[in-house]
């Protein structure tokens, strides 16, 4: 009897979890007002999180960050690396095309970082390059050497 009545509060807490981050239905018993107030919360509480680790992003999206990243996490829970940054990688992804200023800072995140699909790991060093509408951009980085970025014209 011990082990059914654990079944089903383990199962009740993944419904409520997934209904809290992953805009999943409403587990029966939990007030419905409460669960999404708390959902919305978390998303909140997500995007400030992002805004303070890509405080670019919103700068450069403006207005529209907060509908924008609204929009991203109803349909993409956190990564499963649980990181702010992976999150906003994330999300410079789900954007698609972007300006070029958006594009240097997802370049720059990849430079520096491999997003695995289970943790975020410090890349030693990498090569990263992108043809953007106005500029072409090469970024290496090396070990104790630092990162050098190089600009070249479009033309």
């Amino acid at each position: 009897m011990l082990t059914e009545a654990r079944s089903r509060l383990a199962q009740a807490q993944t419904d409520l979890v997934r209904a809290l981050v992953a805009q999943g239905p409403i587990p029966g018993g939990f007030d419905e007002a409460r669960v999404k107030a708390a959902a919305r919360a978390l998303v909140s509480k997500r995007r400030q999180s992002l805004m303070r680790a890509w405080p670019r992003i919103a700068k450069l999206l403006g207005g529209a960050f907060v509908s924008r990243f609204d929009e991203y996490a109803a349909s993409h829970p956190l990564p499963a690396s649980a990181s702010t940054l992976a999150d906003g990688r994330a999300f410079l992804r789900w954007l698609g095309s972007m300006s070029d200023e958006l594009a240097v800072e997802a370049l720059s995140f990849d430079l520096r970082f491999l997003d695995t699909p289970t943790r975020l790991r410090r890349r030693r060093w990498g090569i990263q390059y992108a043809r953007l509408a106005n500029v072409r951009v090469l970024a290496v980085r090396i070990p104790w050497l630092g990162e050098r970025w190089w600009r070249f014209s479009a033309n």
